[in-house]
């Protein structure tokens, strides 16, 4: 991901390079960028169509899934729990799925030259910009591009009355040349799923979830197979690296989709085509009475102007809206992650005066009040219920096991607010404090509380450190480094100050070390203390676990073994007992992206880590002493 600025007043780091032994030489300073409305970071994002992304055609086998809500599920493994673990002692495995590798290049080449009579480019050139494309331009371009599917009979987004194209997909599912009735999906002789001429095909998908896979299994996550959504295909937009499967769903699946998108179109004309939203749900605290906003016209703020046309609205603008209303929001910017996640969208960080804390923080869901009970392992798909919506419809068992059972779909819980589309209104959205210190077991530390640490656990106890955030001086205190100083903006005072130069005032080889908390390495957040941050830029109100962020394309530069990364292996993983190998923790299974459990065997992360923590530069301790948040 390309950004104009990549988290500059976020950055832990100066630009500048080299030492000097003249304390005088001038320096230019860089100015702090100023933050703009709605956000805590001054970030244009300048999203490319480019590298590439997966698809797979025809529904996910899973037996894994098969199993788990079988008669022989059983706890085979004797832990008290039944999941794929037991499973793969019973010799169930789910089978290895292999993508189909699009190339964003040649896509965007071919559909360029408008080869389906859809239009050059994104068949919704309405909605993305030149370069950009959605789900179905994807479809498209396989239907160009394959033998094996026809893409027929297409309704556009004016003639359907939902504001999407509809059609009629062919898949020669068992490559014989031919499309048939032999392509159907069967059970017991009868068509469950329609590969030949079908109008219930849909999509599934996954973000990148980096090296680090959680939340992947069948019942109790996300699912190999992906997340489906009651949203429109040529409305979601595809970001390099994401999985798509193309798939028929039921046809009940697609009565319910239609039937959702119908209420959406019917509550933009009864606003005479304004979106307005009738309610906007902020649950800040489970102590504190939720505040809703009813009825709220939603408009456009283009944030996304890298993606999308001038006046499309994302969910993104439902929160602008609101702070239009004089709500209090701000966003935030995730790049790509420590787990290798590319991410690079604004997340919502505060709302009501209640700010994210790093694992516990605000979550976003949008869709219809009516299928909040759609998506879960034991749902019934009882839409026919006045809970459901009194919608005349009766689903057909298995088809619920297959489309509806599993934890994520119809809110489109991991769409980033600032990519997810609203042109019509959906019935809710909201936005709550949830926690994953407890689902992850996750070491919770503000950077704010004094913390002891056993970096290197002795039977004496001599390498337990006390952590703690420092005061910086005042102006008039002490020798305070400025802008004239020569290493001003480096964070590592230690790449000019070391054993090799004398420092200036300490005297040979007497560096300050702060052994009263028991450490005996120079740290620079240490110097701080008595010649000031030595011009690092201000924080952007996170508190913790920054190495969550800077990392990737954001990792820190000067700032010692902070700014690497180390190979954990062995045992160095299974040190962390909670995270990534806790047995009570089954979201918290790793698991390959088949779904299969496999468990880590390498990991490369930075030196401040779910595995380390670094002495010179500790996270957060260091981070929050230097860079001070605006509140502070």
């Amino acid at each position: 991901m390309i950004m104009k600025k990549i988290l500059s007043s976020a950055l832990l780091l100066g630009l500048l390079t080299g030492c000097g032994s003249d304390d005088t030489t001038e320096t230019p300073v860089i100015p702090e960028p100023k933050k703009p409305k709605y956000l805590t970071l001054d970030i244009k994002p300048e999203a490319k169509f480019e590298g590439s992304f997966n698809v797979y055609l025809g529904r996910f086998p899973d037996p894994l899934k098969d199993w788990l809500q079988s008669e022989d599920a059983r706890d085979l493994n004797d832990d008290g729990h039944i999941d794929e673990r037991d499973a793969h002692k019973d010799g169930v495995y789910n089978p290895k799925a292999t993508p189909i590798v699009i190339d964003a290049t040649k896509m965007h080449q071919l559909l360029s030259t408008n080869p389906d009579g859809l239009g050059a480019g994104s068949a919704r050139g309405d909605i993305f910009v030149d370069g950009h494309y959605s789900v179905f331009d994807a479809l498209r371009y396989l239907a160009v591009t394959r033998n094996d599917l026809k893409l027929e009979s297409i309704i556009s987004p004016q003639n359907s009355g939902r504001d999407t194209y509809e059609f009629t997909l062919s898949w020669d599912s068992n490559a014989d040349g031919v499309f048939d009735e032999q392509d159907n999906d069967l059970k017991d002789n009868l068509v469950i799923y329609d590969n030949y001429m079908g109008t219930d095909w849909h999509f599934r998908f996954t973000f990148d979830g980096g090296d680090l896979t959680t939340l992947n299994g069948t019942l109790d996550g996300l699912g190999p197979q992906g997340e489906v959504t009651y949203g429109r295909m040529d409305q979601f937009w595809i970001q390099p690296g994401m999985n798509i499967r193309f798939q028929p769903f039921s046809p009940e699946m697609t009565q319910r989709r239609h039937w959702v998108q119908d209420r959406e179109m019917t509550r933009l004309a009864e606003n005479g085509g304004k979106v307005v939203l009738p309610l906007l749900r902020l649950v800040p605290s489970m102590k504190r009475a939720p505040t809703d906003l009813i009825n709220l016209e939603v408009t456009p703020h283009n944030m996304r102007p890298d993606i999308f046309q001038s006046g499309v609205i994302t969910k993104m603008d439902i929160f602008l809206s609101a702070a239009d209303a004089d709500t209090d929001i701000a966003f935030n910017y995730w790049p790509s992650l420590s787990t290798g996640a590319e991410v690079g969208h604004f997340a919502l960080f505060r709302a009501l005066e209640v700010a994210s804390e790093v694992g516990r923080g605000w979550t976003t869901a949008y869709g219809d009040m009516a299928v909040q009970g759609d998506f879960n392992a034991h749902s019934k798909c009882d839409f026919s219920s006045p809970a459901g919506g009194g919608q005349d419809i009766l689903v057909d068992p298995e088809h619920c096991r297959l489309d509806w059972n599993s934890n994520f779909g119809g809110n489109a819980l991991h769409i980033m607010p600032d990519v997810g589309v609203m042109n019509q209104p959906v019935g809710f959205a909201m936005a709550a404090i949830k926690s994953h210190y407890e689902l992850f077991g996750m070491t919770e530390y503000s950077g704010k509380e004094v913390t002891e640490r056993d970096f290197s656990p002795q039977e004496d106890g001599s390498d337990v450190m006390t952590l703690q955030v420092f005061p910086l001086p005042k102006d008039n205190q002490g020798s305070m480094l400025k802008e004239s100083h020569f290493g001003w903006g480096i964070a590592d005072c230690t790449e000019c100050h070391n054993e090799s130069k004398d420092p200036s005032g300490h005297g040979g080889y007497s560096w300050p070390i702060n052994s009263s908390d028991g450490f005996d390495v120079t740290q620079p957040y240490y110097c701080a203390t008595c010649h000031g941050n030595n011009g690092a830029p201000s924080a952007h109100g996170e508190t913790a676990r920054c190495f969550w962020c800077h990392a990737g394309e954001s990792k820190p530069a000067h700032h010692g073994e902070a700014s690497t990364q180390k190979l954990y292996q062995g045992d160095a993983i299974k040190s962390n007992d909670h995270i990534y190998n806790d047995p009570n923790e089954l979201n918290a299974l790793p698991r390959d992206k088949d779904g299969n459990y496999k468990a880590y065997e390498k990991v490369w992360s930075s030196v401040n880590s779910d595995w380390d923590m670094s002495r010179v530069f500790p996270d957060p301790y260091s981070c929050m002493t230097c860079h001070k948040n605006s509140a502070e």
